[in-house]
């Protein structure tokens, strides 16, 4: 909040402010009591005691909780931080009985007395009989105002209302007051900028939206006469019959001059924008369709029906340009209708009905990303070999988190491109692997369980997690990167070096500007988007698999099991988070409860990657990690331990915390038999290995 330039009062001033028909004291927060330096003869009056007694008030009698935090808070903010306070409170006639209603501005105040400077309060209040008072030095502004259709305020700049016009009682109400009215805000939204809003029993939160910030950058622009300040808010209306009704309000504040007393004030106009916001966001979309359109042209033949999905156009986009090129070609004959692939060729009406065709299988594809039948080998199939971005873009969509949060269309485009290009061909930790877990993720948001620790944001964090939880790995795990003294492992050190890489990297694409898709989310959601990732992509270590699952026992089951354990009420933000962990830990094993078709390929795939560490182990002259010796028994030999001691204990207690997720247990227990049964028709029972399998597969 902007500081304020304290008040210069010498006590040569004090007679001037003793004719003023306000009540005005000057007072000292200093812990640990207030103290009374000067009062005028308004608030003498009122009060009914002398210059004497005021200052020998003792504030002794009062100093019970509420009344110290109150004072503290006045000492901190007003007279060490140099900020005003606007509240409504009521005085107390010293003789007892009589209650004055009064508006209350506590300002900052450099008073020169006794041959000192002392920093104290300015307090000036207005009782609600004083208003009437003011109403002839408001007239003219007031006429003025009479005849405008658009709702028209003035304010001081301290927040305080000097009058405004019928249009704006009847938008905002007959109570409006304060600035923070005007712009919509709730309660929570305007703690801080008032101190009869707080609640004196602890810590409380500032709730950061949209309006908060517009209402503070306000301020901070008006600081010059003249200057203006202008800002479109969505707001909310009162309806005669208790309803709300939504509504954009362009709001315009100028700072000026009061003509009267030569103070500054502050004019605030409103406007309803509601439909033309409506139309602009028509007209935003129409001219983004067809550029986008467009762009699609210039695009390689291969990926073309994997843009159509990325930027959401209709589906029949392509059948419409096949119908509708011929036409077009006759028109503007110089035109070509072409996609430059890496050989050149030029995309023709043939190529457009090929990309139709393949886009229809793309779709069906698509269908099946809410199940958890879903075969990410036919995405990777049907979308050209970009099945991340294709996906990712999909399930986006299917969330509403693009509109929801504002995110830049192009941007978000343009990092899940560089996403996609970062995978590297590994046969397991590749590309694909990540878009099977990003739709993995994408089921257990979905269906149920999970709702009451999964906000929208939470959604968000643990799609985006999911989709860079393995940005540019290499192929080699933690424990291969520690003992090579890798440079993953130098930058980390040595913890987590293959997560604190794919997270480092992945932010760093997402503060290029051509890629930073969020930069129009609040400063205060981009900070918790990223804490959430965090959490949840160094979760994705084996290393802290034990941990976890101890935890999601002992705060998640615990906590669920016995409600009556004084615990109800929303979870804690650790505990949404530890949620969210297990939920991507979930995810990334997602191939154990996949189809048996699609759960063996991944294995083998995991296999053959292990084996090539191996490779690069024996070159090295290195002891070979377990289960990585391709001469050796590998992973696929010991599938019934590693689900019997790693993966079962997780899964158990997650579906005890959510029923709604037994049937993985049921589809991991079918993939289970089937190894089972190779083991025993083997007779090499490799269950008491789990333990060092769990260590060899650490990302």
């Amino acid at each position: 909040m902007r500081r304020l330039r304290p008040k210069q009062v010498h006590e040569n001033d004090f007679l001037a402010l003793d004719f003023l028909p306000v009540c005005i004291e000057i007072v000292s927060y200093a812990p640990p009591f207030p103290k009374n330096i000067w009062a005028n003869s308004k608030h003498l009056n009122l009060i009914g005691a002398s210059i004497e007694e005021y200052k020998s008030y003792s504030y002794v009698m009062y100093a019970d909780d509420v009344e110290k935090s109150l004072w503290e808070h006045r000492y901190q903010a007003v007279q060490e931080k140099y900020r005003h306070i606007l509240e409504r409170s009521s005085i107390e006639h010293y003789r007892g009985g009589k209650k004055t209603a009064v508006e209350t501005v506590y300002t900052p105040c450099e008073v020169t007395i006794g041959g000192g400077t002392f920093m104290y309060v300015m307090k000036v209040h207005w009782p609600i009989d004083t208003v009437n008072e003011n109403e002839v030095n408001t007239t003219y502004m007031t006429s003025l105002l009479e005849c405008s259709p658009y709702p028209l305020c003035f304010f001081t700049t301290d927040g305080h209302l000097i009058t405004c016009n019928p249009a704006a009682r009847q938008v905002f109400g007959k109570t409006i007051w304060l600035q923070s009215d005007i712009f919509g805000m709730g309660e929570r939204e305007r703690r801080g900028l008032n101190v009869a809003d707080m609640q004196f029993s602890g810590s409380f939160r500032i709730e950061r939206t949209e309006r908060r910030t517009a209402y503070e950058n306000m301020m901070d622009a008006l600081t010059a006469d003249g200057a203006t300040f202008e800002v479109d808010l969505p707001m909310k209306k009162q309806q005669d019959d208790g309803t709300e009704t939504a509504w954009y309000c362009r709001v315009f504040a100028q700072r000026q001059k009061d003509p009267v007393t030569g103070e500054p004030i502050i004019m605030v106009s409103h406007q309803d924008v509601t439909n033309l916001r409506k139309v602009e966001g028509e007209l935003g979309r129409m001219q983004m369709t067809e550029q986008t359109n467009k762009a699609l042209m210039n695009q390689d033949s291969d990926v073309a029906g994997s843009l159509l999905t990325l930027l959401g156009e209709d589906w029949k986009f392509l059948e419409n340009q096949q119908e509708n090129m011929q036409d077009e070609m006759e028109l503007e004959e110089a035109m070509e209708w072409e996609s430059r692939t890496a050989s050149g060729v030029t995309l023709g009406a043939d190529n457009c009905i090929t990309q139709s065709q393949k886009l229809k299988g793309l779709r069906l594809c698509l269908d099946k990303a809410d199940d958890w039948d879903f075969d990410v080998f036919e995405l990777e199939k049907e979308a050209d070999g970009y099945p991340l971005q294709v996906l990712t873009w999909h399930v986006f969509q299917k969330h509403n988190l693009i509109d929801e949060f504002n995110l830049d269309r192009i941007k978000l485009i343009n990092f899940l491109r560089q996403v996609e290009a970062g995978h590297m061909e590994n046969p397991y930790h590749n590309a694909t692997h990540v878009a099977d877990v990003v739709q993995s993720m994408h089921c257990i948001l979905s269906k149920g369980g999970l709702r009451k620790f999964v906000s929208r944001m939470e959604v968000l964090a643990g799609l985006l997690a999911a989709c860079i939880h393995d940005f540019e790995h290499r192929g080699f795990n933690n424990d291969f990167l520690i003992k090579t003294q890798d440079d993953w492992a130098i930058d980390s050190n040595d913890k987590s070096p293959n997560e604190s890489h794919h997270l480092a990297s992945a932010w760093k694409i997402l503060r290029n500007p051509e890629a930073n898709f969020i930069h129009r989310m609040p400063h205060a959601q981009q900070v918790q988007l990223r804490k959430l990732v965090i959490d949840m992509v160094l979760a994705t270590d084996m290393a802290e698999h034990m941990a976890i699952v101890s935890r999601l026992k002992t705060d998640l089951q615990k906590r669920l099991e016995n409600p009556d354990d004084g615990i109800e009420g929303p979870p804690p933000e650790n505990l949404k988070t530890l949620v969210l962990q297990g939920a991507i830990k979930i995810a990334d094993i997602g191939h154990l409860y996949a189809a048996h078709h699609v759960h063996v390929k991944w294995s083998e795939r995991l296999e053959e990657e292990m084996w090539l560490q191996g490779d690069v182990e024996k070159a090295r002259n290195m002891k070979v990690s377990f289960l990585m010796d391709r001469d050796k028994p590998g992973v696929t030999k010991s599938q019934p331990g590693f689900v019997d001691f790693v993966v079962r204990p997780l899964f158990e207690v997650w579906t005890a915390c959510f029923p709604e997720y037994r049937v993985l247990l049921d589809r991991i227990e079918t993939n289970y038999q089937f190894w089972k049964s190779r083991e025993t028709r083997s007779g090499t029972p490799e269950s008491t290995k789990s333990q060092d399998q769990a260590e060899a597969n650490k990302d």
